[in-house]
């Protein structure tokens, strides 16, 4: 059995149109048996969105499918290096398309996609699209935020309380298919019995905090539900608020 094969952990993913946009925009891909999970939204106001979001979970997955298959795949740092050349590839696609189509010029997305190893995750993203991890009754976001209201913010220009109503929200400073380059951000993380992770698009934490995500995500690192109610829960909760935009969610527990 390869090292990139976690069966220690579940899978479940949810992707919903929210209320106000007339297509979803939104991608993504798990693979439970090989352990890894892609999520890409595509970049809102631009035409080809949906377009853009395809190109890069498919990309992504090929990448995935042919790199990750042997026992020796399962080091993380190797793992971490096929997710950055996945990452470029997708970038490469997406403008490539848009080269070929007039109509697609500008079109672009964001990106997380995540591989789960024995005891940690190897991540990567570019954009506003996170990934969580509860532990303990405890939420923490493994990802920043690109974006020029988190550039702001790490500066000390904009307070916190501010950020809902700031006119920086949804500037994305990276982007697949934005320039020739893309830098995504890696990430490596521990993995524990009962840790639960969540990748989403923004059409989720746009519409919840990140308190109100814990208390969804707390039951289910308990077992005391399954990610699937979880999952649902976390749509449903976000449509209630208003449903902005595309809400798309993957959650993975890692079992006790």
């Amino acid at each position: 059995m390869s090292a990139v094969s976690p069966i220690r952990f579940e899978f479940c993913s949810r992707s919903d149109v929210g209320r106000v946009r007339k297509r979803n925009e939104d991608s993504l891909a798990i693979d439970e048996r090989r352990g890894w999970a892609v999520l890409a939204d595509g970049m809102g106001g631009y035409r080809g969105g949906d377009i853009a979001s395809r190109i890069a979970v498919e990309v992504i997955r090929r990448r995935l499918d042919r790199d990750l298959v042997a026992p020796d795949d399962g080091v993380p740092g190797y793992v971490a290096a096929v997710l950055e050349a996945a990452a470029h590839d997708a970038n490469a696609a997406i403008r490539a398309e848009a080269t070929r189509d007039p109509n697609l010029s500008g079109m672009g997305s964001t990106l997380v996609v995540a591989v789960f190893l024995a005891d940690c995750v190897v991540i990567a993203h570019v954009g506003d699209s996170r990934m969580y991890r509860l532990r303990g009754g405890e939420l923490a976001r493994l990802t920043r935020d690109h974006t020029m209201l988190q550039e702001l913010l790490d500066a000390g220009i904009l307070a916190p309380e501010d950020v809902a109503h700031s006119q920086f929200r949804g500037l994305l400073t990276r982007g697949l298919g934005v320039s020739a380059q893309v830098l995504p951000e890696p990430g490596t993380h521990s993995a524990r019995p009962r840790d639960v992770f969540l990748l989403c698009s923004d059409g989720l934490t746009d519409m919840l905090d990140d308190a109100a995500i814990a208390a969804v995500l707390q039951p289910v690192g308990s077992q005391a539900a399954r990610p699937a109610e979880a999952a649902d829960r976390l749509v449903a909760l976000a449509n209630a608020q208003g449903g902005r935009d595309n809400i798309s969610v993957i959650l993975v527990r890692m079992a006790a």
